[in-house]
């Protein structure tokens, strides 16, 4: 499965991210990936 996100990444930069993600039957979601994200950054934590 896909969709898009906000994700915020070890630097503490927060992004839009487009996500994929594996589900099992009877446990839900079970592995995410960032596949992209994208071009514009939100915002630096500091």
């Amino acid at each position: 499965m896909k969709g898009r996100a906000t994700v915020k990444l070890a630097d503490g930069t927060i992004r839009e991210a487009e996500i994929h993600w594996f589900e099992a039957h009877g446990v839900g979601r079970k592995d995410f990936k960032i596949k992209r994200l994208s071009d514009e950054e939100f915002r630096h934590l500091h």
